[in-house]
């Protein structure tokens, strides 16, 4: 029933983000003062190819340290956008843009198109020259034991049947912090969760083949971050213990 009703007020928003003008976000924009730094965010994202560009992608731009960063600062921009306009959405960034899940890779974030409309009445060029950064994001992948494989981090995570069996048992609850991206974000969050494996990248050898259920645990983004930090990554227990400590 509270997922019913957060669903529901979640396609509130969206009907309403989906109702607004150029000429809304132009009011929001002027209203704000945009600093230096958020017209630069703004233009990058202006600049990709088809007004799509990841989190990843605008870090590497920007000089971030990694895309958790991306999300802060855009996140408070459309948080500012969001507060001048009256909108209240589970994630701030949906009133500036839509979330895209292409086959194989991370989610894009994709400029609304009046957001795209409003930008160019304001002044703002595209710029197709500027180079945007090739993603580091493997295909999906299928492991066949005595197979002989090169081995990057997240490599038996982001395969597809593994995740699908490690999802189906443990849910898309972090399996750390508890956290539900469909509980917090409503739908624009349904069906996403990070999967981590549990073993050492050096046990991993060609002989290797994953077991879902025992090697593969559901993790939030934030969690999933923290865990590879280290080397070796934190276990699932010191997690645990790193967030009950406090």
């Amino acid at each position: 029933m509270i997922q019913d009703d957060k669903n529901r007020r979640w396609l509130l928003v969206k009907r309403q983000i989906e109702r607004l003008k150029p000429e809304d976000y132009i009011y929001a924009f002027e209203k704000i003062k945009l600093t230096d730094h958020q017209k630069k965010m703004l233009q990058t994202h202006l600049d990709a190819k088809n007004h799509m560009i990841s989190a990843r992608q605008m870090a590497k731009i920007l000089g971030y340290a990694n895309w958790n960063s991306t999300n802060l600062h855009y996140g408070k921009l459309a948080g500012k956008i969001s507060a001048e306009l009256g909108i209240s959405s589970p994630t701030n960034l949906a009133v500036l843009v839509e979330f895209v899940k292409p086959k194989n890779s991370e989610y894009q974030l994709c400029l609304r198109p009046a957001v795209v409309d409003a930008l160019h009445a304001l002044g703002f060029s595209q710029d197709r020259s500027i180079p945007i950064p090739q993603e580091e994001w493997e295909p999906e992948q299928y492991f066949i034991e005595g197979s002989t494989l090169t081995v990057q981090i997240n490599a038996f995570e982001r395969n597809a049947e593994a995740r699908k069996a490690c999802i189906a048992y443990y849910g898309k609850t972090c399996s750390i912090c508890g956290f539900n991206f469909q509980e917090q974000y409503g739908a624009a969050g349904e069906n996403y969760i990070h999967v981590h494996h549990l073993k050492a990248l050096s046990s991993i050898n060609k002989s290797y083949k994953v077991n879902p259920i025992k090697d593969l645990r559901p993790v939030c983004a934030n969690c999933h971050a923290i865990i590879h930090r280290r080397n070796p990554p934190y276990s699932i227990e010191e997690m645990k213990y790193l967030i009950n400590k406090k």
